[in-house]
């Protein structure tokens, strides 16, 4: 191999490692596809590198809900550490008429190192649907 090419090869690698040191980067996706009642919510679900310098919250959530049907609600929840070791639902986002919204969150791994479920519920109000009753829930895999 030339010494240009030997050269360009070594510019590329180091441009690329100070990349990755300066923005945290997903490391593995998941795809969300959730659907309940006349809701659904699709998006990503992604495992975050950080860097001791400049650590992140080590999941991304980004996502979009999704409302077809009048007279319902739906929300989307994230899992988070409640007291006792229990499991507390934090809601992202909810709609309550026909149309689309955004939502993204950023969470901590569970008590034991697991990853925290996501879920699409949905109930005549925002807070029936809060309650869990009629939901899909979004189960990481251990290697996303």
């Amino acid at each position: 191999m030339n010494k240009i090419a030997i050269g360009a090869l070594g510019a590329l690698a180091g441009a690329g490692s100070v990349l990755a040191m300066t923005s945290p980067a997903a490391a593995a996706g998941n795809t969300i596809d959730l659907a309940a009642g006349g809701a659904t919510a699709y998006g990503s679900y992604n495992l975050m590198m950080s860097i001791p310098e400049r650590p992140v919250p080590p999941i991304k959530v980004d996502g979009t809900l999704a409302m077809n049907q009048r007279g319902q609600c739906a929300v989307v929840q994230i899992a988070g550490n409640g007291p006792a070791d229990g499991i507390e639902w934090r809601t992202l986002t909810s709609l309550c008429h026909p149309g689309k919204t955004n939502f993204a969150a950023t969470s901590g791994y569970l008590w034991g190192g697991f990853q925290p479920e996501l879920r699409l519920c949905v109930g005549a109000t925002v807070k029936r649907a809060e309650r869990g009753h009629d939901c899909d829930v979004h189960v990481p895999t251990a290697d996303s």
